[in-house]
């Protein structure tokens, strides 16, 4: 049975051939074959009960992020509140098969909230909130060993290096700079801060940053700090009352679910050190692509060096924000993280920084 039957669908025209070819195949799991007679039609041609097919077919083949990129074309066809509502389904089945269940409820309750008697949505919404709530619990887990294994590191340390205060923090964002490129198939080296992309990549990088980010020079990166940082709201929500929105609701739960098993664990400054470092990272990659200069770049990193300074008081409360903050933002943000993805980022650097950088006099 195809995820198709799961909708409310719209009766076809007896005369109509093409759905119920369709129809037998679905029956029979043939998705690729689904596809590639939806595919003789040209798009332009199709009509939205096609288009909900072949998304449809996407998500069976497990080719979600072609089923994202079909989602939000036939979004802007859609009207009707019905037709709404399986989009946000669509999208929901996408984010909760991806690790990203709570996106999944938000857009399964902009379902409930264009089709209040949509088939199943309760229970679609009961899945995706216990699946993340087992998720944290195994980060949380997980967590536990990753500090052990930090301070075992820092213990057998040979020769840490001693570096000025002013110069450790930019290294913070040498393992987000490398990660976040993947999407587009650029490589920053680790070991280079100051690293230069070359010429047919730079183009790319900035393309990358300009349609992700909306960072175009220092002003728009300063703009997508402000808009975007996480910890203010996160901050704001440390007692948080029921929204009405969605998004808002999705948010208050997040926070909650944060809290509960992480609350023990967090510094007085939340996951501020989670924003400090993605900041530090896009900054890092605008600079390999010359759309900050060097002393953009260094301003940048100084600027952020003492905000680290001023709101922690050791590597070990930064490092806590910054894994606890990887796994709120996976929750929360359409990103390519999720949370084995933040987790692996958050102790990376952490133990990069507390077994090689421990000499930074901390102000708070």
């Amino acid at each position: 049975m195809g995820l198709s039957d799961l909708f409310n669908k719209k009766k076809q025209k007896e005369d109509d051939p093409i759905f119920g070819i369709l129809d037998r195949l679905d029956g029979e799991a043939e998705y690729e074959t689904i596809l590639q007679k939806i595919d003789e039609i040209p798009a332009d041609k199709r009509s939205t009960e096609l288009c909900f097919r072949r998304i449809s077919a996407l998500n069976s083949l497990s080719r979600f992020k072609e089923a994202k990129k079909e989602i939000s074309l036939l979004s802007k066809r859609c009207s009707e509140p019905k037709d709404i509502a399986r989009l946000y389904f669509l999208l929901g089945y996408v984010f909760d098969h991806t690790n990203s269940e709570l996106k999944a409820v938000e857009c399964y309750n902009r379902t409930r909230e264009s089709c209040p008697d949509f088939e199943g949505i309760q229970d679609a919404i009961d899945s995706s909130l216990k699946q993340a709530d087992q998720n944290l619990t195994d980060a949380r887990d997980a967590l536990g060993k990753i500090l052990n294994d930090v301070a075992i590191a820092i213990d057998n340390a040979s020769e840490p290096n001693k570096i000025d205060d002013g110069d450790a923090f930019p290294y913070i964002s040498m393992i987000g700079a490398s990660f976040i490129p993947y999407a587009i198939d650029i490589r920053i080296p680790i070991d280079k801060l100051f690293f230069k992309c070359d010429l047919t990549d730079k183009p790319k990088m900035k393309m990358f940053l300009a349609e992700e980010y909306g960072i175009t020079d220092l002003h728009t990166l300063q703009q997508w700090f402000g808009i975007n940082r996480i910890s203010p709201d996160f901050n704001a929500f440390m007692t948080p009352q029921e929204g009405t929105d969605p998004s808002e609701k999705m948010n208050i739960k997040a926070t909650k679910m944060v809290i509960h098993h992480f609350g023990d664990l967090l510094p007085k400054k939340g996951i501020a050190a989670w924003d400090y470092c993605t900041v530090l990272a896009l900054a890092r990659m605008a600079f390999s692509c010359d759309i900050l200069s060097n002393t953009e770049f260094l301003q940048t990193a100084l600027f952020f060096t003492d905000e680290c300074k001023n709101d922690f008081s050791s590597w070990e409360e930064f490092s806590r924000s910054v894994v606890i903050g990887g796994f709120y933002n996976s929750m929360c943000i359409d990103t390519q993280y999720d949370i084995k993805t933040a987790t692996v980022f958050g102790s990376t650097a952490a133990k990069m920084c507390l077994q090689n950088y421990p000499k930074v006099t901390w102000i708070n």
